[in-house]
């Protein structure tokens, strides 16, 4: 992980050296990780502390995931002055990896 950020469960080497071959934010797969291990959802103010990483990183990454669709919250439009709950889409994850592996192999 970067020197920003980091996780009491570090990934797994064949992770790691994924991340660093297909050059993978490590902060962004770290959330969803987090999410994951938490289907329950997690608050932005939760993910920071756990994951040791400023505020605006971690918000500004739940919002990109949001808006690929790994994320999902339980917020609507107006989100000001909200308690937002992320959770980790698993089967957006696995359908982005699938593409992807896809892609890089030519299918």
């Amino acid at each position: 992980m970067p020197r920003y950020a980091s996780s009491a469960e570090p990934p797994p080497l064949t992770a790691t050296r994924a991340m660093m071959v297909f050059g993978v934010n490590p902060i962004r797969g770290a959330i969803v990780h987090l999410l994951s291990r938490h289907p329950e959802g997690m608050t932005s103010g939760a993910i920071h502390r756990e994951l040791n990483a400023t505020y605006q990183t971690v918000l500004r990454h739940l919002q990109e995931l949001e808006s690929a669709g790994a994320v999902t919250t339980d917020a609507g439009e107006k989100r000001q002055g909200q308690r937002v709950i992320y959770v980790a889409d698993s089967d957006a994850v696995r359908s982005a990896l699938a593409g992807y592996e896809s892609y890089l192999l030519g299918e």
